[in-house]
């Protein structure tokens, strides 16, 4: 049996909350690290790698926050209507998420650089990242279609 199922929603909650702090504290380490490997080297390349690195630690302890914050202050609620409102606009921007997927992906196969490849993996991957998350919304407004 798994520890939190042997734990109340209180105790859930309160371990959720420190494993989240916990993770934060890691984010905030990656984010000094990766300065100071920036600090210490004037290589392109590598600057460009710790800083799309720290990027992505800011964005993770900013989620990690808002996560903390709705399980401890504000609790999350999404309705219909609030998915209604906005839904044309999410559709369009998902579709220049996957045009951006596929010029990735076309010029990913023509290219034969190491560094071109490393770079542009990472900029498609992250796109698809996007298009999955706008997937993972359109299931959830699917859902609530259903129990509506």
């Amino acid at each position: 049996m798994a520890r939190e199922d042997k734990m109340s929603g209180p105790e859930r909650i309160e371990h959720a909350v420190n494993v989240l702090r916990q993770w934060q504290g890691i984010e905030r380490d990656a984010i000094e690290t990766t300065a100071q490997i920036m600090e210490k080297t004037d290589n392109l390349l590598i600057r460009q790698v710790m800083e799309i690195i720290r990027n992505d630690s800011v964005q993770h302890h900013r989620v990690q926050q808002f996560l903390i914050d709705s399980m401890t202050k504000t609790p999350l609620t999404l309705t219909p209507e609030d998915l209604a409102e906005v839904w044309g606009q999410i559709e369009a921007h998902d579709e220049l998420e996957r045009q951006t997927i596929e010029l990735g992906m076309e010029l990913l196969e023509e290219t034969k650089d190491p560094v071109l490849k490393i770079l542009l993996d990472y900029l498609i991957r992250d796109e698809q990242k996007h298009d999955t998350i706008l997937g993972e919304l359109e299931q959830f407004k699917t859902h609530m279609s259903k129990i509506s």
